[in-house]
């Protein structure tokens, strides 16, 4: 017997007691680890906390429940939340929709998401600077929504474009000695031989990155709330849920290529 075998017959202890308070502590006794070497070698194994796999299980079944024509409140409370509240909370951080909506809509895709290697590559845009305060990079995804580009005019801009490269969106911090943050948009160009006045060039190095494709939309409002949203769930659900952290040494961006959206994330291994 081994590790393997171990958690495989914890995970098959799990799905048999799934709707019962079950606690890492109980977990490790019944394999007769100490606590401490059962949280490691379960994360090790199945690449999240037990807790966090408890979670993810009950919700995966309550999602089942909500098809199968359960309400939100008794699929709340059969799966072991204490209030509706605690579970529409949890389920819209999981799956990006409320329970009830999950429920009318028969249900919905999670985000799409891909590993590959990107870049080196440069853009050239604009550089917007937030009102002073503190910015919430997370809560300003598509924070070109609303604001002025008149400042280059259209033939320079189309100069930039390339119809098999798309338009970078990003925070950066361009002053090295405040270390402001800005949003930079503009579009991926083969070199900065042609920086119109008015914009500046991003250097976007390569990397591996774990790129989230985000729900298509029907206009600029809806696109930047969808683009907001997968932002949320990347940083408040994904990385809690999987083997990757984010990889502090490179860039986070949004891709705009025609109608597909993507958000790129550089990722390294936990």
């Amino acid at each position: 017997m081994g590790y393997a075998s171990d958690m495989e017959r914890c995970l098959n202890y799990i799905e048999k007691h799934i709707d019962e308070d079950i606690s890492a502590t109980e977990l490790a006794k019944m394999l007769g680890y100490s606590f401490y070497h059962f949280c490691h070698v379960f994360k090790s194994i199945v690449g999240m906390s037990a807790g966090a796999y408890l979670r993810k299980r009950r919700l995966e079944l309550a999602a089942g429940d909500l098809l199968n024509g359960e309400t939100v409140t008794n699929a709340a409370i059969r799966r072991g939340y204490d209030t509706p509240s605690g579970f529409t909370r949890a389920f819209t951080r999981t799956y990006g929709i409320s329970p009830l909506d999950y429920k009318k809509k028969g249900g919905t895709k999670r985000m799409k998401v891909e590993f590959k290697e990107f870049g080196p590559c440069i853009a050239v845009g604009y550089s917007l600077a937030p009102p002073e305060g503190e910015v919430d990079v997370r809560d300003n995804g598509a924070y070109w929504k609303g604001k002025d580009f008149s400042l280059v005019s259209e033939e320079d801009y189309a100069k930039l474009c390339n119809p098999n490269r798309g338009e970078i969106g990003a925070w950066m911090h361009p002053d090295g000695k405040t270390g402001d943050l800005h949003y930079f948009f503009g579009p991926v160009t083969t070199d900065k031989s042609f920086i119109p006045n008015g914009m500046i060039p991003l250097d976007i190095p390569k990397g591996e990155y774990a790129v989230f494709s985000v729900t298509k939309a029907e206009s600029a409002q809806e696109l930047a709330e969808n683009v907001k949203k997968a932002w949320e769930y990347i940083f408040k659900d994904w990385f809690d849920n999987s083997e990757y952290k984010f990889n502090a040494g490179a860039i986070d961006f949004e891709y705009y290529m025609g109608e597909e959206t993507y958000i790129y994330i550089p990722v390294v291994k936990k």
